[in-house]
C-alpha cells in the first residue's frame, strides 16, 4: 500500500514551493495594505482586478494547465518533433483566443466594472480609475496564459522546481513596481505591477523550457494537430468547474461593495490570510494524491484506492483542525502583525479579523473538498462535482443575501464557510453512492473522538496564554511569539498526539526528524 510518510514527503515538497509562493504574496499584500490601506483605492484595484484574475484562473492556470499535461503526456513518448508540433499549436490557438478575449475585454472594460463593482454605479471616480487598471491588466491574461503553457509542459516531463517558484517572480515583479512607480503613478502602480509580475512569472520558466529543447512558435496550421484539439476537449468540462467556483467569489465581492467602505478590501485580506495555511497543506497534499489515487483506478486496486484516501482525508483533519482553532484564537494578533502599518489602521485589522473569525470555520472543509474533488477526478468523474457546484452557487447566493443582514459583509465570509460545509456532505454522500471505489472507514469515529479531544486540549492552552499575547504591542514581540509558538505548539501537538496513539502524529515527527538528521 502507499505508504504514508511517502504521502506525507510528497505534500511537503509540494507544500515547500508554495509556501515560498505564500509568504512572498504575503509580503506583496503587506506592502500594498502598508501603501494604501483598507481603502477606496484598494476597493477599486481589487473590483478592476476580478475579472482578469477570474479568467487566469479559469482559462489559463486551471484548465489549460490540467488539460495539457495528459495530452502531451502523450506526446511526449513519441518522437521530440511530434512534442514541439503539439506545443506549436497549442501556443498558437491559445494566442488567437486569449488575445480575441483581451481586446474584447479592454473594449468593454467599463461596463465590466460597473457589473462587478455595482456598489460604485454613483461614483464615477472609482468608475474611471477601476476601468483604466482593468484594461491595464487584462494583457496580463495572454502573458499568464503563455505561463501556464510551459508549466503544463515541465511538469509533465517531471521538472516541478521552475514552475513551483514562478509565483514568487510574480510577487517580486509586483512589489518592486511599487516601490519604483508608486511615488509617480500612484494607485495605477498596483496595475502595472500585476502585469510585470506575470512578465518575470512567465520569463522565468523559459530556461528549463528551451534547454530541454522546445520552444514557442505559430504554426498555421494549428487547428488539424489532433492533439490541439484534444486539449480543447478536455479544457470545456475543466472551465465549466472552475466557473461555477468562480462564481461566489465574484458574487460575494459584488455585494461586498454596496457594504461599508472597506468591505471589500477586508474580505480580500482575509481571503489570503486563510490561503496560506490552506495552499501549504490542504491543496499541497490534494495535489500530492492525485497520481498515486489515478495509478490505483488504472491498477482496478480499491482497497489501496480507498487506504490512501481515508489517508489523505485523516492527514487533512490532522493537521488543519488545530490550524483552525489558532487563526480563530490569535487572528486579530495575526492580522496586527502582517498588515498593520501605514494606511491600513486599527479600524482595519478589526474589519480583517472579523472577516476571518467567519472564514476559518471552513477552512477543513476547503481542504477536504480538495481532496474529495481529486477522488472524483482520478475516477474519471468530472461531471458530479461541477453539478454540486452549481447547486452550490444558488445556496452561497441565498445565503449572502441573508447573512449580510445580520452580519453585514461578515456574513459572506460565514456564508462561503457554510457552503463548504454542505459542499462537503453533498461530496461525500455522491462519492459513496456512485463509485464503489469508496468505502466508509469504520475506524474514522474512534479516530475523530481522540482528535476532539487533542484539539480540545490544544484550544485550551491557546485560551490560557491569550491574554498574555493581547499585551504585546511592537511589531518585533509579535513576531517573536508567533515564530516561537508555532514551533512550541506544533511540538506539543504531535507530541500529544503520539500520546493518544495516533500515527499521523509520530508519521510527521519521524519525517521532522529523518530530515533534520536524526533517525526515522
Amino acid at each position: 500500500m502507499v505508504k504514508e510518510r511517502s504521502l506525507i514527503k510528497n505534500t511537503a515538497i509540494v507544500g515547500a514551493g508554495t509556501f515560498l509562493s505564500r509568504i512572498t504574496g504575503l509580503l506583496r499584500e503587506i506592502l500594498v495594505s502598508s501603501m494604501f490601506g483598507a481603502s477606496w483605492v484598494t476597493d477599486v484595484f481589487f473590483v478592476a482586478y476580478t475579472i482578469p484574475n477570474l479568467l487566469r484562473r479559469l482559462f489559463a492556470e486551471g484548465a489549460l494547465s490540467t488539460s495539457v499535461v495528459p495530452v502531451f503526456s502523450q506526446y511526449s513518448e513519441k518522437s521530440h518533433q511530434e512534442s514541439r508540433k503539439f506545443i506549436y499549436s497549442v501556443f498558437t490557438g491559445l494566442t488567437l483566443v486569449v488575445s480575441v478575449v483581451c481586446i474584447i475585454g479592454i473594449a468593454f472594460s467599463p461596463w465590466i466594472v460597473k457589473m462587478v463593482g455595482i456598489g460604485f454605479r454613483s461614483e464615477p471616480e472609482k468608475i474611471q480609475m477601476a476601468t483604466h487598471m482593468t484594461r491595464i491588466m487584462f494583457p496580463f491574461l495572454l502573458i499568464i496564459s503563455w505561463s501556464a503553457l510551459v508549466m503544463g509542459i515541465l511538469n509533465t516531463i517531471h521538472i516541478f522546481s521552475w514552475s513551483a517558484i514562478a509565483p514568487v517572480f510574480f510577487n517580486a515583479g509586483t512589489i518592486l513596481t511599487l516601490l519604483l512607480f508608486k511615488a509617480f503613478a500612484g494607485p495605477y502602480s498596483l496595475a502595472i505591477g500585476v502585469l510585470i509580475g506575470g512578465i518575470g512569472q512567465f520569463v522565468i520558466q523559459l530556461y528549463p523550457f528551451y534547454k530541454k529543447g522546445y520552444a514557442l512558435r505559430f504554426f498555421k496550421r494549428f487547428w488539424s494537430d489532433p492533439g490541439f484539439r484534444e486539449v480543447i476537449r478536455l479544457m470545456l468540462p475543466v472551465t465549466l468547474a472552475l466557473a461555477v467556483g468562480q462564481l461566489n467569489t465574484l458574487v460575494d465581492r459584488i455585494i461586498a461593495s454596496t457594504c461599508q467602505e472597506g468591505a471589500v478590501s477586508a474580505l480580500y485580506y482575509a481571503d489570503r490570510l486563510l490561503e496560506l495555511p490552506l495552499g501549504i497543506f490542504g491543496i499541497a497534499l490534494s495535489t500530492a494524491i492525485l497520481p498515486s489515487l489515478s495509478q490505483l483506478v488504472f491498477k482496478n486496486n480499491p482497497q489501496e484506492w480507498n487506504y490512501t484516501f481515508t489517508q489523505g482525508i485523516r492527514l487533512v483533519l490532522f493537521i488543519m483542525i488545530p490550524i483552525t482553532s489558532y487563526l480563530a484564537i490569535f487572528r486579530n494578533e495575526a492580522i496586527r502583525l502582517i498588515y498593520e502599518r501605514g494606511m491600513f489602521d486599527a479600524n482595519a485589522t478589526q474589519m480583517t479579523a472579523q472577516s476571518l473569525l467567519f472564514y476559518v470555520p471552513g477552512l477543513v472543509f476547503f481542504s477536504m473538498n480538495h481532496i474529495i474533488t481529486k477522488a472524483f477526478y482520478s475516477l474519471k468523474d468530472t461531471v458530479t462535482p461541477v453539478r454540486i457546484s452549481v447547486i452550490m452557487v444558488g445556496v452561497n447566493v441565498i445565503l449572502d443575501l441573508l447573512l449580510v443582514r445580520y452580519f453585514s459583509f461578515s456574513g459572506l465570509a460565514l456564508a462561503t464557510s457554510l457552503v463548504a460545509v454542505l459542499n462537503c456532505i453533498c461530496l461525500f454522500y455522491f462519492l459513496k453512492r456512485k463509485h464503489t471505489f469508496y468505502k466508509k472507514d469504520r475506524t474514522i469515529y474512534s479516530w475523530l473522538v481522540k482528535i476532539v479531544i487533542l484539539n480540545l486540549l490544544f484550544i485550551g492552552f491557546c485560551w490560557g496564554i491569550l491574554h498574555l499575547v493581547q499585551n504585546l504591542q511592537s511589531k518585533a514581540s509579535l513576531l517573536a511569539f508567533f515564530g516561537i509558538s508555532l514551533v512550541v505548539f506544533c511540538l506539543i501537538y504531535i507530541l500529544l498526539s503520539q500520546s493518544m496513539g495516533l500515527k499521523e502524529g509520530k508519521s510527521i515527527w519521524s519525517f521532522i526528524r529523518r530530515n533534520l538528521g536524526g533517525k526515522g
